[in-house]
């Protein structure tokens, strides 16, 4: 009986200086509970010390439910895998907002840090699981995928870590991290930080070529105004100072000259480029489109086929069908120009040409193994044949079916 009164004194003492609202919080069985009563009752408490002590139950129940569900996962027992990642994240935000707390003034003006060292070291002992967690919700949660990956990758400049924390330079895993935490913010369309976390990761060996892809995409996304589009230049513009090399850069540097109407910077960055990389595929590429943009159609063509003969084979297809179109639009325009009927001896003198572009959309067709692609050639091919063949000639009715005519 003496003990059990020792401990009810014991209790009664310990909880004496505490708020009501802080006596609810710490009687609560599970982290959610504990958030739900610590976001309603937040301004109740009576000072710095009594929130971080708040939060700081929410950390020790979600860590509680992530030992239980982690300890199931360790002996192949069926466990709620789900619910233990969310107890992760919910101690990660809540350890971040314990610490905040920890480190104000309480009642009598003084900082003592209470929990901030004891958090900082069993959060970042659980860290790689951060990364696992980020693994279980891609593809299911994407948000949630983020959330996790963000936390490995910021705690390394975290000041709440700052006594254990690692350098990530040495650090095998945190290029990774950033690059799948871009790229699940991607997938949710969450371009301002798809932007920041493939930007960290644009140097790494292994994911840096499509880290860049999808920070120069979640930048191309956030464009709103002209104000936007000149800062998108400018960024584009010192990344390809850094990386002259780089042909993505390159390419979207050009694409923002042009959707700009800055057509005379765009064609003298191509040239540029050229002079030092004659053989360059895009550069070639781009030069061709602008010369066809010019109806110059010809020379077009010849800068287009020197760049198929260096292009990548996922750029085939675009290519020729696109050297095609050279073909087939400079017959068309010489054709706008006969008044009258069309003599067969004036015919003859066209169909070298619609044969040249016929060559190029049969090559691009021979590509598209699926036909996902048709739109890009196979209306054109049909015409061609027409001209060439007529109507009835099995090519040509062959052609209008594969164009779904």
């Amino acid at each position: 009986m003496m003990i059990a009164v020792l401990m009810l004194l014991s209790v009664s003492a310990a909880f004496a200086g505490n708020s009501d609202a802080l006596k609810a919080i710490l009687k609560a069985d599970s982290y959610t509970e504990a958030a739900k009563l610590v976001e309603s009752s937040l301004g109740q408490l009576a000072d710095n010390a009594e929130k971080a002590t708040a939060y700081n139950k929410i950390v020790d129940l979600a860590l509680a439910k992530y030992n239980e569900e982690s300890a199931k996962v360790a002996i192949k027992k069926e466990a709620d895998e789900a619910g233990m990642y969310d107890a992760l994240d919910a101690a990660y935000t809540a350890a971040a907002e314990c610490y905040k707390y920890d480190q104000l003034p309480n009642a009598k003006g003084k900082v003592k840090p209470k929990y901030s060292k004891v958090n900082a070291v069993r959060l970042y002992q659980l860290r790689p699981n951060l990364i696992n967690g980020g693994g279980f919700f891609q593809g299911k949660d994407n948000k949630k995928a983020f959330k996790l990956l963000s936390y490995y990758v910021t705690s390394n400049s975290e000041p709440m870590f700052n006594e254990v924390k690692t350098d990530a330079a040495k650090d095998p895993n945190y290029l990774n991290a950033a690059f799948f935490a871009g790229y699940m913010a991607y997938m949710d369309h969450d371009w301002a930080n798809a932007e920041k976390y493939a930007g960290m990761a644009v140097n790494d060996s292994a994911n840096g070529a499509n880290a860049l892809n999808i920070m120069l995409t979640a930048m191309k996304a956030q464009l709103k105004t002209a104000a936007d589009s000149a800062e998108f230049i400018n960024k584009c513009k010192a990344l390809y100072e850094k990386n002259p090399d780089n042909q993505m850069i390159f390419a979207n540097l050009v694409d923002a000259y042009s959707q700009a109407g800055k057509a005379t910077e765009a064609e003298q960055l191509v040239n540029t480029r050229l002079e030092r990389e004659p053989n360059d595929f895009i550069a070639l590429m781009v030069k061709g489109q602008f010369l066809e943009q010019h109806d110059k159609f010809q020379e077009a063509a010849d800068a287009l086929k020197k760049s198929l003969a260096n292009a990548p084979e996922q750029n085939k297809l675009m290519l020729n069908a696109t050297i095609g179109d050279c073909y087939l639009y400079h017959a068309q325009k010489r054709l706008e120009k006969v008044s009258g009927v069309l003599s067969k001896a004036a015919k003859e003198q066209f169909i070298p040409v619609y044969n040249e572009a016929i060559k190029y959309y049969e090559a691009a067709k021979a590509l598209d193994k699926d036909g996902s692609q048709k739109a890009k050639y196979a209306a054109r091919l049909y015409s061609c044949y027409y001209f060439v063949l007529g109507e009835k000639d099995p090519k040509t009715q062959e052609a209008k079916s594969y164009a779904g005519y």
